[in-house]
Formats: C-alpha cells, sequence, structure tokens
C-alpha cells in the first residue's frame, strides 16, 4: 500500500514539474516575441515618438508595404504629426544584399535641414527592422542624398541615428547651424554646416560660440578664435547680442587677419540668433584694441565682403 501511494506521489510530482516547464518555457517564448515600431514626430519638431507596430504577416513584402504606404499617407497621430512634410513621398524601394534602396519624389530635397534630419533618423530606425534589411540607402529620384559638403550620404543602419534614442528627448533640441571658419590664408571666412544636439534650455547664442572654439570639421577650414576662449557672459537685447569673452580671446589671437576672428563671431551669431548686430568685450572691458587697428568698443553687422564664397550670401532672418 505505501509502495502505490509512493508510486502516486512520484508520478503527481512530474506531471506538476512538466506543467511548470511548459509555462516557463511558453511564457519565455511569448515575452522573446518580435517587436515592431513605428516613428513620428512630435508636435514641437525636436524629436521621433515611438508606438506599437502588428505587422499582419512578418514578412519584408508585408512590412515594406505597410510601412511606405503608411509614409506616404501622412498619418498622424493626437500628440505629434507625420513623419513625411507635405509633398514628400518613397516613389520606390528594392533590397539588394541587405541594403534597402528608398527612392523619395525631388520634394524631399526641400526640407529643412532639422526636418531632414528627422525623417532620415525614422525612415531608417523603422525599416531597418524589416526581415532582410540591415542598412537603408536614400535616394533623391535617382540620385543618392548627400551632405552638405555634396559627399554621399551612402547606407545608414539603427547605430547612425542613436542619439534620437532615451527617455531624455524631451529636454534636447536638434538643429543645424551655420559656423563662420577661415580658409588656408587667414583672410576670409568659409561656411560650414553643423548638425547639433544640445539642451533645450541653452540659448543658441551659447551653442555656436561653443561648436566656433571646437573649431572646424571639413579639411580646408581653419579655427578663428583659440580654443581655450571663454564666454564670460552673453545677453541679447533689443536686435543686439552681447559677448563678454576672457583675456584669451585677445592675447592668443591665431595667425589671421585682425578681421577674422571679430567677423568670425560676429556672422555666426547673427546667422544662427536672427540679431541684426553684436558687441564684444574683453573681460568686461569694452575700450579694447583688438589686433592692431579693430576697436571693439562698436556694434558690429553682418560681413559679406569677408565670405570666400563669389556668390556672398547674406543672413538669414
Amino acid at each position: 500500500m505505501k509502495k502505490t501511494i509512493w508510486i502516486i506521489c512520484l508520478a503527481a510530482a512530474c506531471l506538476l514539474l512538466g506543467m511548470v516547464a511548459y509555462i516557463s518555457f511558453s511564457g519565455k517564448k511569448e515575452t522573446e516575441e518580435q517587436q515592431y515600431s513605428f516613428y513620428y514626430i512630435n508636435n514641437e519638431e525636436t524629436k521621433l515618438k515611438e508606438e506599437k507596430y502588428v505587422p499582419e504577416k512578418e514578412s519584408a513584402e508585408v512590412m515594406l508595404r505597410d510601412f511606405s504606404e503608411s509614409l506616404n499617407n501622412r498619418e498622424t497621430r493626437d500628440d505629434g504629426i507625420s513623419l513625411f512634410p507635405d509633398g514628400v513621398k518613397i516613389s520606390s524601394y528594392s533590397v539588394n544584399d541587405g541594403v534597402l534602396r528608398l527612392e523619395f519624389n525631388e520634394a524631399f530635397g526641400k526640407m529643412s535641414r532639422t526636418r531632414e534630419l528627422l525623417v532620415k533618423a525614422g525612415v531608417v530606425k523603422i525599416f531597418v527592422q524589416v526581415p532582410g534589411v540591415d542598412s537603408v540607402e536614400i535616394y533623391v529620384g535617382k540620385k543618392p542624398l548627400t551632405d552638405t559638403k555634396g559627399d554621399e550620404v551612402g547606407a545608414m543602419n539603427g547605430d547612425t541615428f542613436v542619439e534620437f534614442s532615451g527617455s531624455d528627448g524631451d529636454v534636447y533640441s536638434y538643429d543645424t547651424f551655420t559656423l563662420y571658419f577661415t580658409n588656408k590664408n587667414g583672410d576670409k571666412l568659409v561656411e560650414e554646416q553643423r548638425s547639433v544636439r544640445y539642451r533645450r534650455n541653452l540659448p543658441k547664442a551659447t551653442v555656436v560660440l561653443e561648436q566656433l572654439a571646437r573649431g572646424p570639421l571639413e579639411k580646408g577650414h581653419y579655427p578663428t578664435i583659440p580654443e581655450n576662449s571663454e564666454v564670460l557672459s552673453l545677453t541679447r537685447a533689443n536686435g543686439i547680442c552681447y559677448v563678454d569673452y576672457n583675456s584669451v580671446f585677445q592675447d592668443y589671437a591665431l595667425n589671421v587677419s585682425e578681421e577674422i576672428p571679430v567677423y568670425s563671431v560676429v556672422n555666426t551669431l547673427i546667422a544662427a540668433t536672427g540679431v541684426d548686430k553684436v558687441e564684444i568685450s574683453i573681460e568686461g572691458n569694452k575700450e579694447v584694441t583688438f589686433g592692431k587697428n579693430m576697436q571693439l568698443y562698436k556694434f558690429y553687422e553682418w560681413n559679406d565682403s569677408l565670405l570666400a564664397s563669389s556668390a556672398a550670401k547674406k543672413k538669414e532672418n
């Protein structure tokens, strides 16, 4: 009798262990199920927002169709806007060796740099989820997308836009600024476009002057102000930007024309902030002679004559 009871208990225990193992396996399988997302833009047009996407079938054909149709239809949300602005559409797509080629209509090239950055990030993050797609190449018409220097952007993947991930997106902004550095001879200003991610509570004037102090990134461009120069104070009132630098700005001037550092700051600030004039001081002192002849005690305005481009560009309003 005891032997029979022992056998029954053993069988029950085995059955219970089997059920636990099945439940655990099923739960694990369910939690490991592939999750997909669709992206759109917040109302302030500063970051991407994410929502869950469930495909009818987890195949490249179905997901490519769903994503492209949703994007082209400019589907909106209560808490955001469509990824594509009005007029921008995907004309065609094809996949070859893990690279998705997306062809857009000509309207793609008419977007602002800030919106283009968000669109590129959203498109890449959406389509790299498709089975068999490792990276995305964007074409405008039949021509590959190029950057501000005219170089082809090439294939992009999820790592390209890692800065758009994370929970702190609300406190950051993304902008493309025009900075003014100098040429090899140090007698002309050259433009350099730079996309910057920065805290939204920082004034744009502060951001661009920090970038200016870091120096150029493009070949053939050279610094205009010493790297260790610091902005001691920065105020803006009545269309005028007042900048107070430490003595490094004056004492350790680079081997360039004396106009170049001053107008590098002036043109950069006017282009970024829309002010009309800039006044520069050194550690609170306005009556300073910069170089041999430049008096800082004045309001400096936009300078076209120093631009290296033969077709000098006017300031952006």
